[in-house]
């Protein structure tokens, strides 16, 4: 029987300023617009695209809310249905990384059985004058060494020069494309056709009642 191809909804997570829309509009057209000033996305944006996996195509759906997800009016249907979690930070922001955790509970609360793929952006930025607020690979060991069973990728980026991020997409794509398939394989695998286990322990003894 034909089906259709296999579609991921991936929400973007994160504090302001680390470049989630940056993520989003490479994403969608491989565009990067530089911004000055604190700005924001404002209202909820989506796009899909295409990526195969092996033999097969799949269709990620990146979401956008530019930190509003927090917001009681537009978190319920930015979580509902989300197969992922982008989890985002600027790698010369300790701050932005250090809050992390919080985050990661609100995707474990609000988007229940999601995967969580860590994303460090803004690498181009990297330099002797923000050594001092960069968040380091030690302090990237630390944290996964504390969310190994949380997390389904790390990766580095830069928005800028577009650095990692086809690669990071395709990653997440194969990861949760894996995940479903071997789903489906072990639902097929516990489910026989024409035999319910329950009825069937013991086919020749009497039925008996509980009490």
């Amino acid at each position: 029987m034909a089906t259709g191809v296999p579609s991921y909804k991936v929400i973007l997570h994160g504090e302001y300023g680390v470049g989630k829309s940056s993520i989003f509009r490479r994403f969608m057209n491989n565009s990067f617009t530089t911004a000055t000033g604190k700005q924001s996305t404002i209202g909820l944006d989506q796009c899909s695209r295409t990526i195969n996996v092996g033999s097969q195509d799949v269709k990620l759906t990146l979401w956008d809310t530019g930190g509003m997800e927090r917001m009681s009016f537009i978190g319920s249907s930015y979580y509902r249905g989300a197969h992922a979690a982008l989890l985002c930070y600027s790698v010369n922001n300790r701050d932005t990384f250090t809050i992390l955790s919080q985050y990661i509970l609100d995707i474990v609360m609000n988007a229940e059985g999601a995967k969580i793929f860590l994303c460090g952006n803004m690498s181009d930025q990297l330099s002797s004058e923000t050594a001092a607020n960069v968040v380091t690979d030690s302090d990237l060991e630390q944290f996964m060494s504390q969310c190994e069973d949380v997390l389904s990728g790390v990766y580095r980026v830069s928005c800028k020069d577009s650095t990692g991020l086809d690669e990071m997409f395709m990653d997440m794509a194969k990861v949760l494309h894996q995940d479903s398939v071997s789903r489906m394989t072990l639902r097929r695998d516990l489910i026989i056709p024409g035999h319910t286990p329950d009825r069937d322990v013991n086919p020749g003894s009497d039925k008996r009642r509980c009490c």
